[in-house]
């Protein structure tokens, strides 16, 4: 069997696709240059919208070099090993079969008269010698044909996480598929290796003015210890920060620029953590949750986290420089406030849609209020739902949940929503790393939430400004190691959102 295998075959097999990967790499690199240029001469709605699609297809195609070139690597390397191993192994059958007589076993029989007892621990040395050497080849093609196998399913060598860590290929699904990695990630103590800053997560998805894409950083910092999230911290205090992101010639998002704290905590706050971004006209909007104190081991009905309020600040500047544009919405002191964690979204009606829950991951559900887009930081301007309507008389603290939470789990948390042409899609996730989507077509009324993934340790799903079509890009953050990660997530929410 092994004398009729012919290893080299992969080998070959390997360099072609190697080349494959080349090809591929370079063309992409052309698409990049092309859509960055359409970007520096072309401006407007349509060209950012043109843009958008062409990055989109261009992150796909990375996604696609980037299995080929591993699937390359797995067949050159698996199958050189096989080459080499069979080699020596039918030398040595070979050898033994001038004196010897060898079943396909590998065992190593004296012939008559040579059969005394030199002779049999000759022959002896030689089965073990010759049955290692199967089982070397043997083991060598498993392992490379499950090598094979693990990347075509979407398993990446490269994301191979640190001991105790997700690696971020676990997430893929008949539903999501991971694209690439995005902020944080780093040594857990020093954020040494981190992307952009050190460990981080959320990576709130945005575009500016002019098209450039960014993230916004929840809770950044050093010394997290080694199971990463929020906790004690060589710094005091949390921090975010903002990436502005730029695509490589080879089709993956990198860091083109880094602006370190926009927004700063409050005195006797322990962090200020973004929920949200949205734009009107040149000026870019984040909402933020000011958190008072972590509930580290929260009992059963409990938040992860308490806040002392939120607020919505701007930026005329393209994202590098802050200001409070002035609404503000308090916690009450049983920390039920609904509009806590919010997702600000706007509409082509006239209106932007201020999404929100209660402090933490555990809450009633999803609430919505909504204010003219030109009155946006006139907080006596919002209108808030009643359960039948919009009303500026109704108080937010009992603005009733458009949407409960799911049956079985614990809320609507960090609720992520935009508006495309044809519906409306929320993201969302529980305190368990379950995460979820639903469309609307009103805003008000919401499909039965759909379970995308569940993987403990994962939360925070935020869209992209790239998104469109049947399907939707995002952030995703994981636990451990801390850090965010770009995924695409399709499905019957998803579909035909509209175009871009």
């Amino acid at each position: 069997m092994i004398r009729a295998q012919e290893p080299q075959r992969v080998v070959d097999a390997g360099r072609t696709l190697t080349e494959k990967a080349s090809a591929l790499d370079v063309l992409i690199g052309e698409q990049v240059r092309a859509a960055n240029a359409m970007r520096e001469s072309w401006f407007g709605r349509a060209a950012t919208a043109a843009a958008a699609k062409a990055y989109r297809n261009i992150q796909q195609e990375y996604l696609e070099h980037e299995k080929l070139a591993a699937l390359a690597a797995a067949m050159r390397s698996g199958g050189a090993a096989m080459v080499a191993i069979r080699a020596v192994l039918l030398a040595w059958a070979g050898i033994a079969a001038a004196m010897f007589d060898v079943s396909d076993a590998g065992v190593v029989t004296p012939r008559p008269p040579n059969d005394s007892a030199p002779w049999l621990a000759i022959a002896a040395a030689y089965t073990r010698i010759i049955q290692q050497l199967i089982e070397q080849f043997l083991t060598a093609d498993e392992t490379t044909a499950n090598g094979i196998g693990a990347i075509t399913a979407g398993w990446l060598p490269q994301n191979n996480p640190l001991p105790g860590g997700i690696d971020p290929d676990s997430l893929n699904n008949d539903q999501l598929t991971w694209l690439q990695s995005l902020a944080g990630s780093g040594d857990p103590t020093t954020g040494e290796g981190g992307v952009g800053v050190p460990n981080t997560d959320l990576s709130i998805m945005g575009m500016t003015p002019d098209g450039r894409m960014f993230t916004i950083q929840g809770d950044t910092g050093v010394g997290i210890g080694e199971t990463g999230g929020p906790g004690p911290r060589a710094e005091a205090g949390g921090h975010n920060n903002i990436i502005f992101w730029k695509m490589d010639e080879h089709g993956k998002w990198v860091v083109d620029e880094v602006v370190n704290d926009p927004f700063p905590n409050t005195p006797g706050d322990i962090s200020t953590i973004p929920t949200s971004t949205f734009n009107n006209g040149d000026t870019m909007y984040a909402s933020v949750m000011n958190v008072r104190n972590w509930n580290s081991d929260p009992a059963p009905g409990e938040p992860g986290w308490y806040t002392r309020s939120s607020e919505l600040w701007k930026s005329t500047d393209g994202g590098r420089t802050w200001t409070k544009a002035g609404p503000s919405w308090t916690n009450g002191k049983g920390s039920d406030d609904p509009f806590q964690v919010q997702s600000f979204a706007p509409r082509n009606d006239g209106y932007v849609y201020m999404y929100g829950s209660e402090n933490g991951r555990t809450n009633d559900g999803l609430h919505v209020a909504r204010v003219a887009v030109g009155d946006v930081e006139d907080p006596e301007k919002y209108q808030y739902w009643n359960g039948e309507s919009f009303s500026a008389s109704q108080p937010p603290q009992s603005s009733p949940a458009i949407l409960p939470r799911p049956e079985g789990y614990s809320g609507v948390g960090e609720p992520n929503v935009h508006f495309y042409d044809n519906k409306a899609l929320l993201t969302f996730t529980d305190d368990r790393g379950n995460i979820f989507t639903s469309s609307s077509t009103d805003g008000v009324n919401w499909s039965p939430p759909q379970l995308v993934t569940s993987q403990p340790g994962a939360y925070g799903v935020f869209q992209s400004p790239l998104s469109a079509g049947d399907s939707v890009d995002a952030s995703i953050s994981l636990w451990n190691p801390y850090g965010t990660q770009l995924i695409s997530i399709a499905n019957s929410d998803t579909k035909g959102l509209g175009a871009y």
